[in-house]
């Protein structure tokens, strides 16, 4: 895997809070020095480098003085962002400079990336910048975000760029040397051993393995990285978690040294266009339940969903919105775009594709959900 890492011609580069924080409070100059450098060592070599940075409500926090602490209101979280962005977009700006290159902020809300015009628009500027030669820094635009559309952390976002700009591999710098194997003691206790060198993203260890944030800084831990290595997978790209302050961590990871953990997507099936969109990007307006031999015919076969294997539609939502497919027991396997609307897809559940036209009095497609337009999850 790390031969394929080395192959790279896309990367994204997602940079936690805790990497270029030295004790919560304060930047870490050296450390973030040693990241540009590594990034700029990338670019020349031929790679084109997309950067993900967490650290606004960060550098809000320290240029007022106050160290990070749990609970604190959104609103206040929100404004720490607002004082921070400015103060981090300078500190990219002034190290940048050092190698003559420009960067440029992008700032994404949730649903930049979930409306499929918003999500064209945004693949088409980063490329853009690309052709400029520039930096692209992209970070969630925290100050206005309400948690129904929010990202959750930068891991999910770092994931979903790796998607839209066609990443072959997806780097998540931490505050941790990659996964560890965990045993557990008699008491429930989690004893750390070893640095897991590669995994399949789809091996079952590795929800087992994985745990909370080491520190209080950032908002993702374990688990986050490895749901965005498996967002990555998606799209074919490779994920790597490396420990963000060792020194040239960068460099050593594109000349192929053992560095962290490797998340190869292994089996997943990999989807290109808009089935990237719909897997990692896109939010679902409803949900429709299926019954065992739909999903069976789903998840083996590559089927469509037909009304016939429809046993209940939840939400309200007009034709071609993103529905979630679930199973009876309520676990969703697949996301979709709808032939029909809610109200259409409740008076046809559960009857035959022949007899859409006279329950409805018209048909677009005999399938509820047409497989080029779903993706297995």
């Amino acid at each position: 895997m790390r031969e394929l890492v080395q192959q790279t011609e896309h990367v994204v580069i997602k940079i936690g809070s805790a990497v270029f924080l030295r004790d919560q409070l304060h930047v870490d100059r050296p450390a973030f020095a040693s990241l540009v450098e590594g990034i700029d060592d990338l670019i020349r070599r031929g790679w084109s480098v997309t950067l993900v940075s967490s650290g606004a409500v960060a550098m809000g926090r320290q240029w007022l003085g106050e160290a990070a602490g749990p609970g604190r209101e959104i609103p206040r979280l929100q404004a720490y962002a607002a004082l921070g962005q400015s103060r981090l977009m300078e500190m990219y700006e002034t190290e940048f400079s050092h190698y003559g290159r420009k960067v440029a902020q992008i700032l994404f809300s949730r649903g930049d990336l979930s409306e499929r015009p918003r999500y064209l628009n945004a693949r088409q500027t980063l490329a853009t910048l690309e052709e400029l030669g520039a930096v692209a820094v992209i970070n969630e635009n925290d100050t206005v975000a309400t948690e129904e559309l929010r990202f959750g952390d930068n891991d999910q976002l770092a994931a979903m760029t790796a998607g839209l700009v066609g990443a072959e591999t997806l780097i998540l710098l931490s505050d941790v040397a990659g996964l560890k194997e965990v045993e557990f003691g008699p008491a429930g206790e989690r004893r750390l051993g070893a640095t897991v060198e590669s995994i399949e993203v789809d091996d079952p260890r590795i929800d087992q393995w994985a745990g909370p944030s080491a520190t209080g800084v950032g908002t993702g831990g374990m688990i986050s990285k490895v749901r965005a290595a498996r967002i990555a997978a998606r799209s074919g790209a490779t994920t790597v978690i490396a420990p963000g302050k060792e020194r040239r961590v960068l460099q050593r990871i594109a000349d192929g040294e053992a560095v962290g953990t490797i998340f190869d997507p292994g089996n997943s099936p990999t989807v290109a266009g808009r089935k990237i969109w719909l897997g990692s990007s896109a939010l679902a307006t409803g949900k429709i339940t299926c019954d065992q031999g739909a999903r069976r015919a789903i998840r083996r076969q590559g089927a469509s969903l037909l009304p016939s294997g429809i046993t209940a539609v939840d939400g309200d939502f007009e034709e071609g919105a993103v529905v979630e497919l679930c199973d009876e027991k309520g676990q969703i396997f697949a996301r979709g775009l709808t032939v029909y609307g809610a109200q259409d897809l409740r008076a046809i559940a559960g009857h035959q594709s022949q007899k859409i036209e006279s329950i409805l009095g018209f048909k677009v497609l005999d399938a509820a959900v047409h497989r080029d337009n779903l993706i297995i999850l």
